[in-house]
This record gives structure tokens, sequence and C-alpha cells, in this order.
């Protein structure tokens, strides 16, 4: 059977009630009462403890699951046999620079390749594990080698925290260097552009201690330039006091030529602006925020390409052709058409163009001769991702699927893709599953697709627990990725659904702009269309439908959860932002109200507060069985939004279903080492199991195998 009838589940001690120290605050003219203010300062003693037992008690639920030992053996034995992924691809000086993850190692390794078609060439530079302190884990948050590729700068942080120096390193030996710059690297990653002649770099770092007053020291971001060899002391300024408040700043560079751009997005609801460079002469304001330009990059003659979307939500493609020229004097390259251009990458001879339609990829590839745009071959119902460019007209792009884990394929040119040993051998046979693809029907009307991974033979009789996941913010469209985390759930019999929702960029930017802001709201009647639709048509049923989402994610399983606690039977939500009024109080936050809108304004606030899972959780409603989890060195979303969410929800429900917070003070804005992504996993999966009742039975056996889609 693929599926046990759900049954009485355990339960776990009762939850140790967070005391009530109501706090009243007033908004436009609102009076809005919160009882747990006290919980966001996580350094309070109180407050620690509180934590801590509401950890113990998830845990210990937890791991006495009935299938959560199985469910963990198999997972290991999964990053056992070897799970390996190369990202943040770089190529400079005919070397090839990649993350690599692997999960048979704890922590990703930064490696070097003479050549990528011979893996006996896989050199180390950096080992994370190594460079750790005992019970404190470290993560990369950026690196870049020099021009030559014969230097490397790079920014480690630990405990998730996301801030750290950066130091250079020395790519034949090994040897970090001297050079220390402090506070170089911001929430989400940063870039370096390198000159030429490998002499320094253009870099982006917050002020320093004594440069601004205390509570902008996390904003305000300004470019500089590091002569290598030298104290950060004397680096020159060189761009950036013109920025906003909530500025963020990426910097790209050519590698044989004085050029650089500098992208600067206005907080993260996608306005940007683009200033080019020489590194000598006055910098060039390209484009505005009000120019809706999404994408740039540029091209090897110095000519600079934008993606444009004001009037064309699905992107048309400009040139801007001298270094001294702005949008006003671009010349169209490319119409808007049915895809939509999420990015763009030049070779002297090509733009390729990553290109996606409702959670579906493509390469592009353009002909800068001719002005002919066709098709690269690609994997089918696959996204692309990391289109690197090497010599010449070669790149090296990802391919990555539900159900193959992602191949590297280089390209020459106009020639075909030829796959390299980049790729791995699957950990996990997924053969046995396609991929459907379906759309609900959302409150206004609009078509909301779905990927819904089914095994052979299946049929919709609603006996299937079925795990949702769902996102919906930032333009960010949920494509492809290979679902091998997800293989013990399959083998027993569970499906997997992906929800491509408003909020996203499926569509392009209309799609995105339809999500945010005031218009939040379409985000969550997506989803419950989707939850509804799922129901109906016999995937599943209410008693076997889970729901899952992280970050903003989270948000949207906290609404999802509030408005239709009738729908699922069980909730994961990591790191979530669940008091929508309290979420711009951090210094992250501040970088999200131009996607979530802030209190500040009178109508952004009313669409807030209508949302606000933390204010809209009613006492003696029967919720249904809730995991929160957050890592409490998160900088991008405070540990305290779980935390009040947990104790809200554990007061006010009726039913007799768990409230489950798990706090890690090992990680912050998720788990990073294999070992803490299997045991997040492990619990998750078996918390769906025991609550929709998935079959118990070893892997399913198969007897046909055909290619996965």
């Amino acid at each position: 059977m693929p599926g046990e009838r759900p049954r009485k589940t355990a339960k776990p001690a009762p939850p140790e009630l967070a005391e009530r120290r109501p706090v009243v605050d007033t908004y436009h003219g609102v009076s809005v009462r919160d009882g747990y203010r006290w919980l966001e300062d996580g350094t309070k003693r109180d407050v620690r403890r509180w934590t801590a037992a509401q950890d113990q008690r998830a845990r210990v639920f937890l791991s006495g699951l009935p299938q959560r030992r199985a469910i963990a053996r198999r997972l290991r034995e999964i990053s056992k046999r070897g799970f390996t992924r190369y990202g943040r691809m770089r190529y400079a000086g005919g070397r090839l620079f990649a993350l690599r993850f692997d999960s048979r190692q704890e922590r990703p390794r930064l490696v070097v390749f003479d050549s990528m078609q011979d893996l006996s060439h896989e050199r180390l530079l950096l080992d994370l594990q190594q460079l750790a302190r005992p019970g404190v884990t470290v993560d990369l948050n950026l690196f870049e080698p020099s021009s030559s590729g014969r230097l490397l700068a790079a920014c480690v942080s630990e405990g998730g925290s996301e801030e750290g120096d950066m130091h250079l390193y020395d790519v034949e030996s090994g040897d970090r260097l001297t050079d220390v710059i402090p506070r170089a690297q911001r929430i989400g990653g940063s870039a370096v552009a390198w000159a030429p002649d490998d002499r320094g770099f253009f870099y982006v770092r917050h002020p320093l201690q004594g440069e601004r007053p205390p509570e902008d020291l996390d904003f305000y971001q300004q470019v500089y330039f590091h002569q290598v060899g030298s104290s950060h002391t004397v680096d020159t300024y060189a761009l950036g006091k013109e920025f906003p408040r909530i500025a963020e700043v990426e910097l790209a560079g050519l590698p044989d030529r004085e050029r650089y751009l500098v992208i600067v997005a206005h907080g993260d609801g996608g306005q940007f602006e683009h200033w080019t460079g020489d590194g000598r002469s006055p910098w060039i304001r390209v484009s505005g925020s009000t120019d809706e330009i999404s994408k740039a990059g540029l091209g090897r003659d110095g000519s600079l390409y934008l993606v444009s979307r004001k009037g064309s939500p699905r992107g048309r493609l400009l040139r801007v052709p001298s270094p001294d020229a702005t949008v006003d004097q671009a010349e169209l390259v490319l119409p808007e058409g049915e895809w939509i251009i999420d990015d763009i990458v030049a070779t002297p001879s090509y733009l390729f163009l990553t290109q996606q339609l409702g959670g579906v990829g493509r390469l592009g590839r353009l002909d800068l001769g001719t002005g002919k745009l066709e098709e690269v071959p690609t994997p089918p119902n696959s996204s692309i991702r990391e289109v690197t460019p090497l010599d010449g007209d070669r790149v090296l792009f990802e391919a990555n699927a539900f159900l193959r884990p992602p191949s590297y394929f280089l390209l020459e040119g106009k020639g075909v893709p030829s796959a390299t040993p980049l790729s791995c051998t699957p950990p996990a046979d997924l053969s046995g599953w396609s991929v459907a693809r379906d759309f609900a029907t959302s409150k206004d009307g609009t078509r909301v697709p779905m990927s819904i991974v089914v095994p052979e033979g299946f049929e919709r009789n609603g006996s299937r627990p079925l795990i949702l996941v769902g996102y919906g913010g930032y333009g960010i469209s949920m494509l492809p990725q290979y679902l091998v985390w997800f293989a013990p759930w399959l083998e027993r019999g569970g499906l997997v659904a992906i929800a491509n929702l408003r909020g996203g960029g499926e569509f392009g930017e209309d799609w995105h702009h339809q999500g945010m802001l005031t218009k939040k709201q379409n985000v969550f009647d997506d989803f419950i269309a989707c939850e509804e639709y799922l129901c109906r048509e016999g995937y599943t049923s209410n008693d076997r439908l889970g729901i899952l989402g992280g970050s903003n994610g989270g948000l949207l399983m906290g609404a999802v959860l509030t408005q239709r606690p009738d729908l699922p039977r069980a909730v994961v939500a990591d790191i979530g932002v669940f008091d929508s009024l309290r979420a711009e109080c951090d210094s992250n936050g501040q970088f999200n109200v131009t996607e979530f809108g802030t209190v500040k304004d009178a109508g952004q606030f009313r669409a807030l507060y209508a949302y606000s899972p933390y204010h809209h959780v009613s006492d003696g409603t029967r919720y249904p069985a809730v995991l929160l989890s957050t890592g409490e060195n998160d900088r991008r979303v405070p540990p305290f939004h779980s935390r009040k969410m947990a104790a809200r929800l554990q007061a006010a429900t009726s039913s007799h279903e768990p409230i489950l917070l798990r706090a890690s003070d090992r990680w912050g804005h998720g788990p990073t080492s294999v070992s803490e992504i299997v045991g997040l996993l492990s619990d998750q999966m078996a918390f769906f199991a025991d609550r929709l009742g998935l079959a118990s039975s070893p892997p399913i056996r198969r007897s046909t195998r055909r290619a996965a889609a």
C-alpha cells in the first residue's frame, strides 16, 4: 500500500507555555497587542532558557518517532554514496575555480581545476572543515580569483552569521597573505572586481566603527579599491556616497581591460541602478531604479548589455555601445518574447541567455553577428544555472532537474553541448518517478502551475501522503532542482509537489509584482488553491497533506496556516517571518521593505496587518501539527519570529496536535553542514511520516526503468 491510514500518533510532552507580557503598539490609529515581545531578545537568560526547553522537547519527540531512525539511516546512506555538485564557478588564468559540495564531506571545499575534463587535476585550495574552530561552523561567503588566477580573495564567516573579513591567498602555494579587509561581506554575498594586472581590486564594504553612528553600521555600502600588499586603512574610496541607505552592491569586471560594472540594488524588491567606469575617470550612472533594468552584463568589447523590463515584463535586451553612454542611448538587441530572460553572459561572438517560462528553463544563444537567437539543446524539463564564460566563445553551464543529479556541459560557441566529468553518479535511483505538470485556479482566476512528482502507475485515489512546497517572493522562480534528499519519502510512496506562485519570477516581472507589497495576499491565495486542487483531484487528501516552506516560504506557511488551518494535516516552516509588523525592526528587515512594505505607510501597514501570521493566530482554533525551525545566528530572519509564533500557537490551539520549536545555535539562515542537513531533514520527514501516515515498508521495488523527467 502507498500509505497507511492516519492513526493515533505519538504525543510530545506538554509544552512550557510562555508567559504573556503584553505590549501595545499603535500604527495609524490601530492598537496592536503583542503578548510575547519579550521573546525577541535572545540575549536574555529567560529567553535562552525557554528556547532551550522548547528545542529539547522537540528533539526528544522527533527522535522517538517510529520512522525517524530508518529515514536518517537512508539519508546517511545516500550521503555516503557521494552526491557531488559544484557551484559559484569562476574561470581565471586558464583555471576553473569552484565550491565543491560533497555529501561525504561535512562542509564544502574550494577547489581549482587545470582541466575540467580530467578530475584528477582537481586541487584543494580551502577546506572549510579545517578552518573551523571546535564547535563552530564556518561558511565561505565570497571568493573571487584574480584576472591571472594567481591570487584569490575570500571571505569566511562563522556560525552561519554571514559576516567576516576578507583575506587574500596565493593560489599556487595556498598560503594566506597578510592583507585583511574588515567588514567586506554583506548578508547574501558580495563581489570583487580585480584589475587586469592583479595589482588590486574593487570591493564592497560596510562602514567601519567611527565612520557612521552604530545604528547605521549595517547600511550604506560603498565601493573601495585595495592594492595588494597594503593595509586596508589606505584603501581608496571609489563610489557609493550617492547610494541609498539600503543599497546592496555587487561588482563585475573584464579580465583583460579596465572596465567595471557596479550593480546597486535598492533593497530586496527588485529595483536596481547600474554604474560603469574604468577605475580612473568619473563613474557613469547608466540606469536608475525607475528604468527597470533587471540584469546587466559586460560585453567582451566593453559594451554593456541590459535586460529591461520597462513596458516589457518578460524582458527585452538592450546594448549600451560606449563607456560614457546611458540607458537612454541604448540600442534594441532583442525584443520581448514569450520566454523570460533571467540572466545574460557575453562571449566575443555570442550572448548566452538563461531563460525560463513557468518554472522550466532553457539556454538561448544569440549570435552577435547575425542577431539570430536559437535554443541550445539541453536535457528536457531542466533549469539552466551558472553559465560560466571560459576563454573564447566557450561556456560551462549546469542543467538541473527534479529527478536527475546536476549535469555540467561544455559548450564551444556554435557547437553542441558536451557532458563533462563534473556530473556525478546518482546516489539514489529515482528512475521510477516522473514529473506531472498541472494547474490550480487561484481566487481571482489566475492559473498557478505545479510540478508533481509521482511514481509509475500512479492512481489519483487520495491515498498518498503529499508534501507541497512553496515560496512566492523576491521574483525568485521555483525551478527544477534535484530532489535526492526526498528519496526516503518517495521510496515509501509519498508524493512531492512544487508550486510556482505569484511573487516569483516564473512569468516575468508582472508575476512578481502581483505577489509583493500590498498584493502579497495573492501568494497565499495561490498556495491555498494548490492545496485544494491536490485534494480535490485525488493526488492526496486533507488528512494526507503536508506543507513545507522556508524563509519567505516560512512566511507563506504561517499565513496559509492561520488563514486555512483546516487544509493541511502537518506544517513545517523553516526560518520563517511570522511577525510582519516587527520584521523591519532588525537591520536586514529594512532591506526587505521594498518587497514586503513598511508599517510607516498606512496602506502597506493595513496589508501587512491583514496577513501577519503571528497576529492571526486565534484562540481555540484546531491547528494542525506544526514544526518550526530556526537558527540562533540567523541575520536574515531573526529567530524571534519562530519563538513568538511557537509561543502563540501553543497557547491558542485547541487540538492535540504538537506545536514544536526546533532551534539550533550552530547555524544561521539554515544548516550548511551535511550532518546538520541530514539531521533536520530526518526530523522533518519523520514528522510528516508520522502525521500523514506514510508507509513504513522498505523502498518500493520497481521492475521497469526509464529516463526520469
